[in-house]
């Protein structure tokens, strides 16, 4: 019984004081932070987390939507920052790049 107050004690301090965990799972893309978007996890699809919008090289999606997207986000893939656009590089295959340092793509 001794062993068990200061258990019990110390699940409640974790669970309610600030070092609690922070899932980051989401419904919508409001629920995220600045330059993060809800998009669907690749472990578990029916799961949502706040993932960060694609910087200059990372894969992304030619279909998602832009930020704030007000349904249910339906890729793994946030869309590209708003100075980026998703590129298809080749079939298959696309990149958030920069339409003033690849023109090749936009042509």
């Amino acid at each position: 019984m001794k062993s068990f107050v200061p258990l019990l004690l110390s699940l409640f301090l974790v669970s309610h004081g600030s070092s609690a965990i922070i899932t980051g799972a989401c419904e919508r893309d409001s629920q995220c932070g600045g330059g993060m978007c809800c998009a669907v996890t690749l472990w578990i699809p029916s799961l949502r987390m706040c993932m960060p919008m694609g910087r200059e090289g990372d894969d992304c999606h030619p279909l998602s939507h832009k930020v704030p997207f007000f349904g249910k986000r339906l890729h793994h893939t946030c869309p590209c920052l708003p100075n980026l656009s998703c590129i298809t590089i080749e079939r298959g295959k696309s990149k958030c790049l920069s339409p003033y340092k690849y023109p090749e793509y936009f042509l």
